[in-house]
């Protein structure tokens, strides 16, 4: 029997991204995992890290070269309670030659938290999303 986990995905409310965050959730769902997400529009709900097993957290790419990511995503995990210690995945969509980049401007942001970045993808559709989901 597979370990069952409450995933929380964590996505900017740029770009296209929600649409993504919502693949994973239905791949993982189909797992029977448990899944929340959260848009950074929901402001002003203080959000813990502790009750799940695995964090995802996913922008847009902006930028053809310098790989910036969503700006309303580093404020939004910086209020962002528990989450030392806890096991995270990156993922964002792809654009150009900036997607390593701003693949590695989230991870950054996870650790800077003391999440353990575990993985990371980009995702261009909601199916390569939910098959990502499925492996979760």
């Amino acid at each position: 029997m597979a370990f069952l986990q409450k995933i929380l995905i964590i996505h900017s409310e740029e770009g296209n991204i929600e649409e993504i965050a919502r693949g994973i959730a239905e791949g993982a769902r189909k797992n029977g995992h448990q899944v929340d997400i959260l848009s950074t529009r929901d402001r002003g709900r203080v959000v813990s890290f502790f009750p799940y097993d695995l964090i995802l957290v996913g922008s847009p790419t902006r930028g053809i070269f310098k790989g910036k990511i969503g700006k309303d995503l580093p404020p939004y995990l910086r209020e962002c309670k528990r989450t030392a210690g806890k096991t995270a995945m990156a993922f964002v969509t792809p654009r150009f030659f900036a997607t390593t980049t701003a693949l590695k401007k989230v991870m950054a942001e996870l650790e800077k938290l003391g999440c353990f970045v575990k993985n990371f993808a980009s995702l261009k559709n909601r199916g390569e999303a939910v098959r990502f989901g499925e492996k979760l």
